[in-house]
């Protein structure tokens, strides 16, 4: 999957440098310099979140964001003049643009989203992949403007309508989140007003219905700059990528690029007062910078170890060690038994080599089960609502239960570190359910009320005796209900079981949302 995500980044980076080449002699001009700076701005910004955490779900959909506008906003430079292939591609990368910006909004600030918003990012897919085929067959086989006006105005409805959908969602989200969320959210709206509201209402809503822009799409495209900005500066905030580095880094090497380009520029001037200065100064600043990315990239790419233990301190200590031997587990021994087990099917069917088959096969699914019980890396990528459906239909396929989720928390956004403890909590205690209750009926239900937030887990199996403190409860060795016990009294929360040996086991858990919010901030590993 990671090179996937590579191919495409180089893929776009190819495109850009191609046109940068073919397109400077023939029509290069100052606006166009612009364009071209936002462009490599966008795919350097991806780049760089990608490099600090390629296997996230959301600094994918991040990269695979900024890569298309990147290719957009390039090869508009050679559509305008009229270079079919350029318009095609342009209008390929446009058309994408409305849907992967609803991709990325699915899992960023929250996965949690309402139910239209599902049909609105397959409204947005079609609407681009039939606008991209009207254009196209307007552009190439037809060869009729009216057919490509009606396609670009499709198409600007289509990115006017991801754009909208995404300020509603997260208008959504303002309405059921504290102030620390709130307050993120708000940086977000006006991040996105601020990049898309000059050039979609000064240039292209304009051109597609008067004919004409009030102002260049060149210069409105600056704003667009605040996009990755913005969600970079989030995501910073979130813990899922470090901004802060590369902004102390480029701070700290402005001054020695201003006195680089003063002694260029002052050699120039000596050897021929004649050559144009703001190409040459562009293409400096492009080189340094070019140099200054892969140099980061290789530090980066050797000191990943080191950078891991100095993040050490941002983590809770007892968490990172869990993420650092499941991630072991998981790419070490597991990876070698993999291997060894397609050695072994290359080989002779014979019996003993049945036996080491199951016996690796086994190995490998216990293995698993405890990389994801050590860390459920699978909260951080889809959220804990769908974490509890996963894990529903899991019990569901390996004991044949009737297990249920209720979840209902609106559209409340939990902090990273609180979704991983709660998912623990309630697998902790649904597994207690099959193992020693021999349940058949488990209902899981999770919601808010009263500004609290609520939890239980019901089963129908046998009872037991309810430990009186920690310290019984320890005694009789179950170890599971004490850490729960201690994770709740730190959350500031409480839970209140009632067993029966005939009628079952209900646990409830309540925890207050101002204890919370306390948490906001704190992910331990990001998405």
């Amino acid at each position: 999957m990671n090179r996937h995500f590579t191919f495409i980044w180089i893929f776009s980076f190819s495109l850009i440098i191609y046109i940068l080449v073919e397109s400077h002699e023939q029509y290069m001009k100052q606006p166009y310099y612009i364009v071209l700076f936002v462009g490599f701005f966008f795919l350097l910004i991806g780049k760089y979140t990608y490099v600090q955490k390629p296997t996230s779900i959301v600094v994918q959909r991040f990269l695979t964001l900024m890569c298309v506008s990147a290719i957009a906003m390039i090869f508009s430079i050679p559509s305008s003049r009229g270079i079919q292939v350029a318009q095609i591609v342009e209008a390929l990368a446009v058309c994408l643009a409305p849907y992967v910006l609803l991709e990325f909004f699915k899992y960023f600030p929250s996965s949690t989203r309402p139910r239209a918003f599902h049909y609105v990012s397959s409204i947005t897919r079609w609407t681009g992949i039939i606008c991209f085929v009207i254009y196209t067959l307007g552009n190439v086989a037809v060869d009729e403007p009216s057919i490509k006006n009606i396609a670009r105005l499709f198409i600007v409805l289509n990115i006017v309508l991801a754009a909208g959908t995404c300020l509603l969602l997260i208008t959504f989200h303002l309405r059921s989140n504290s102030k620390k969320v709130k307050s993120d959210l708000f940086v977000l709206i006006v991040g996105l007003c601020l990049s898309f509201a000059p050039v979609t209402l000064l240039s292209l809503l304009p051109s597609v219905l008067f004919g004409f822009s009030f102002l260049s799409f060149y210069y409105t495209l600056i704003s667009i700059i605040f996009f990755p900005l913005t969600l970079s500066y989030l995501l910073t905030k979130h813990g899922i990528a470090n901004g802060r580095v590369i902004a102390k880094q480029i701070g700290k090497k402005i001054i020695p690029l201003c006195i680089n380009l003063v002694i260029c520029n002052a050699i120039l001037l000596v050897v021929n007062h004649n050559l144009p200065f703001l190409s040459v100064n562009m293409f400096l600043i492009f080189s340094i910078a070019m140099y200054g990315i892969i140099r980061m990239y290789f530090i980066h790419q050797t000191d990943q170890p080191t950078n891991g233990w100095n993040n050490k301190q941002a983590y809770s200590i007892q968490e990172y060690e869990k993420w650092k031997l499941a991630m072991f587990l998981h790419d070490e021994i597991l990876q070698g038994l993999i291997y060894i087990l397609q050695r072994i099917q290359l080989g002779r069917n014979e019996e003993n080599e049945k036996k080491i088959h199951d016996l690796l096969q086994s190995k490998i699914r216990e293995v698993r089960n405890m990389c994801e019980y050590l860390y459920p890396v699978l909260v951080e990528d889809i959220g804990l609502e769908n974490s509890l459906y996963e894990l529903r239909n899991k019990i569901r396929m390996e004991s044949n239960l009737d297990i249920k989720v209720y979840y209902d928390l609106g559209l409340r956004i939990i902090p990273l570190s609180l979704q991983v403890t709660f998912y623990r909590i309630i697998r902790e205690l649904t597994y207690n359910a099959i193992k020693h209750a021999e349940a058949t009926s488990i209902i899981i239900s999770i919601w808010e009320e009263d500004d609290l937030l609520h939890i239980s887990v019901e089963d129908d199996g046998k009872g037991f005796s309810i430990p009186t403190n920690t310290y019984e409860t320890i005694k009789r060795q179950h170890f599971g209900l004490a850490s729960i016990e201690k994770q709740l009294c730190m959350l500031g929360g409480r839970w209140d079981i009632y067993s029966d040996q005939q009628l079952g086991t209900r646990i409830f858990i309540t925890i207050p949302f101002d204890e919370v919010e306390k948490y906001e901030n704190k992910s331990i590993v990001s998405r």
